[in-house]
């Protein structure tokens, strides 16, 4: 090695400020600072991190037009310099037929010739990293790159001697630690100095082919001629590597690596799998909704912030009507089972409720009319604020909270990962690979927000797949929550039959929804990344990035869903839907014709269905056998999560796509619950 490799660890800003060597070539007529910066790397680099540290966390996250990837940009100050950065999407090559992502990233580095190109690289995989800075050199951009994870390479037994990397690529080399905020300063320090890199020599016409892949015109021969380039980068590659990387072999493997590797191990992964659901299950489904919702529900809404809007609301929409007065219970508990927990607290008061009548022998007149509809559609039993908000922010940003929370601790690990590959296997059953995984789990959470994240997945098949099992057989975790409290009053028998039927349902219907696209397929490449204690400073940050999202995008849906039924409501249709619905739920599933009003709602709210549903199985006054409760679970389960969600897939894919599954969705719950009903009955299951 042509230098002494500088101690890994060492403070980035001495590599930032250093003199440039003859080799960096020529510098940059004056050392400005940019105005735009625009960060690329590979996948899981820490790129949203080092963002995180430039930004201070003022995101705007939006879709890049025409496509489904969304990007983030914010504004970075450091002193008296103020740029805009850019988060662009993970990529692996810069090939001409890339996916989606690369494209987009390309179409970025086109749109902004004058940006500062910051490559961010995980620096245990440098090779994987040059040859996307091989590839950027050939767009002869001012870069800067980013050497991350140094602890991480530090604890293999990696150095890498940025002195001489810098002078063999052309362009200034900082290292940084995202996660702990190190190196931030010196890499603003060193954007001045940015400069294009050198580039591997260029065959004859691999300009020209790389130019007519950028305008869209790609051949199959420039695909080659790519390749062939790829081939002279690597040499390239290596040729640096031998320059700048030495390794030691470490005495024994940390913790970290032991954990990553049992997590992937056919037998030992799956106790990893079975201890991650008991987590969420214990967390969301009996925390979450439980505990939280309840305290969140009764003591802050039902006793507090509901009366305050219902006695506000009187004040500025007066009419004659009388409000009912009733004693409304809040408690606090730590849960051992859906049914048993260890009680902390309890307390009780008289509340004003948004049930009312008028006074008697009054007539209103036209403007009392119109302050009573404007009264009703704000806190009435349908009202945006008593139902809509109280739904959103006491029912489901409790649970989705936890779940965000968790799902940030899985993925600050690297677990997420390892768990889609113990079930690649059992997914390609039904088409999907086991990246599929992710937004099925976050459906757990809501499933509103799960159809989103589907844009992950690389192929429309797996995006269709995914969103119709999210929609079919996944519940959401405010659903979990009252379907667990049900399942508790059920035989172990059927709660096996009600866990084989989802089952089933998942493998049959994902089964036949994927042969609707015989030709689309991808391969499961997925990114591994080392097994790490979570940092609570970025948990925490991704938790509050998803909670935005969701008070961004939900609540609105939420807000419509709400109005849909306070109009059905006022036309009188609401009633009129639950008798038509009772020949249904009564001849059909064996159900008492109370419960007819249960799937009704259940489409605009599926777990306010299952509330309906939980409180006619363990109410004070149970109507329904633990053969009906069954058949009403497996029903409502495999109903569509809420008319938010529905809104979701329609604005995910389209409205004819929305209307399909909805058309499938409905008749296919009822059918299978009727099936299950008359099947219960030959077996005397109960």
């Amino acid at each position: 090695m042509s230098a002494s490799p500088l101690p890994v660890l060492q403070p980035a800003a001495e590599t930032a400020r250093r003199t440039p060597s003859p080799g960096d070539g020529p510098a940059p007529r004056s050392a400005t600072r940019p105005q735009r910066v625009l960060l690329v790397g590979n996948p899981n680099v820490g790129k949203s991190v080092l963002f995180k540290n430039l930004t201070q966390h003022y995101v705007n996250v939006s879709n890049f037009p025409g496509t489904t990837v969304e990007i983030a940009r914010a504004t970075a100050s450091f002193g008296d310099h103020r740029f805009e950065v850019l988060d662009t999407p993970g990529l692996n090559d810069l090939a001409p037929r890339a996916s989606e992502d690369a494209q987009v990233t390309r179409r970025i580095l086109d749109e902004h010739p004058e940006a500062v190109v910051v490559q961010v690289a995980d620096a245990k995989n440098l090779r994987r990293a040059l040859l996307l800075t091989l590839q950027l050199a050939d767009l002869g951009r001012p870069m800067v790159l980013v050497l991350n994870m140094l602890d991480e390479l530090a604890e293999r037994g990696a150095r890498i001697d940025r002195e001489a990397l810098s002078a063999a690529l052309g362009v200034p080399v900082v290292g940084t630690i995202a996660l702990k905020n190190h190196g931030t300063e010196a890499l603003v320090e060193a954007l001045a100095q940015a400069r294009p890199p050198h580039a591997a020599p260029q065959a004859a016409g691999a300009a020209v082919a790389a130019a007519r892949c950028a305008t869209g015109g790609c051949t199959t021969e420039d695909a080659v001629v790519h390749y062939q380039r790829n081939r002279e980068r690597l040499a390239e590659i290596n040729r640096i590597l031998a320059a700048t990387w030495s390794t030691s072999q470490p005495r024994g493997a940390s913790l970290g690596v032991r954990l990553g590797f049992w997590a992937m191990h056919p037998v030992k992964g799956l106790a990893f799998v079975a201890a991650v659901l008991f987590l969420v299950f214990w967390f969301v489904g009996l925390f979450g909704a439980g505990t939280l919702v309840d305290l969140m529900e009764n003591g802050v809404f039902e006793q507090h912030l509901n009366p305050w809007a219902i006695r506000a609301t009187d004040a500025l929409l007066p009419f004659p009507h009388q409000h009912v007065h009733e004693a409304v219970e809040a408690s606090l508990a730590l849960p051992l089972t859906p049914i048993r927990d260890i009680g902390l607290g309890s307390w009780s008061r008289e509340v004003v409720r948004p049930e009312y009548q008028v006074a008697a022998g009054v007539t209103l007149s036209g403007g009392q009319q119109v302050l009573r509809f404007l009264h009703d559609f704000l806190v009435g039993p349908y009202g945006a604020v008593t139902m809509a908000l109280s739904y959103a922010f006491a029912i489901v940003l409790p649970i989705v909270t936890t779940f965000f929370l968790l799902f940030s601790i899985m993925e600050d690990s690297g677990y997420l990962p390892r768990m889609a590959i113990m079930v690649n296997r059992a997914f390609r059953l039904i088409g999907l690979n086991g990246k599929a995984v992710l937004p099925m789990i976050l459906g757990l959470g809501c499933d509103t927000m799960a159809t989103m994240t589907t844009r992950i997945l690389e192929t429309r098949k797996e995006r269709v797949v995914t969103t119709m099992l999210l929609a079919l057989a996944v519940p959401c975790s405010a659903q979990l929550g009252v379907l667990l409290a049900m399942l508790a009053s059920l035989s172990l028998t059927g709660a096996a039959v009600w866990l084989g039927m989802l089952a089933a349902v998942i493998l049959l219907v994902g089964w036949l929804t994927s042969r609707l696209f015989p030709d689309e397929a991808s391969d499961f490449i997925l990114e591994i990344p080392p097994m790490r204690r979570p940092q609570m400073t970025n948990v925490v940050v991704k938790t509050l990035s998803r909670l935005n999202w969701y008070l961004r995008e939900v609540i609105p849906l939420f807000l419509v869903g709400t109005a849909a039924l306070f109009l059905l409501d006022a036309v009188h249709a609401l009633d009129w839907l639950s008798r038509a619905g009772e020949p249904l739920v009564q001849g059909w599933l064996g159900l008492p014709a109370e419960t007819s009003n249960a799937f009704l709602v259940g489409f605009l709210r599926r777990d306010f269905g299952a509330v309906y549903l939980l409180d006619a199985a363990i109410g004070p006054t149970p109507l329904l056998s633990q053969h009906q409760i069954l058949v009403a679970m497996v029903t409502i389960t495999l109903f569509m999560p809420c008319i938010a969600n529905f809104l979701m897939i329609a604005r995910e894919h389209s409205w004819k796509v929305a209307w399909a599954m909805a058309g499938f969705i409905f008749p296919f719950a009822f059918l299978v619950g009727g099936i299950l009903h008359r099947t219960g009955l030959w077996l005397n299951l109960f």
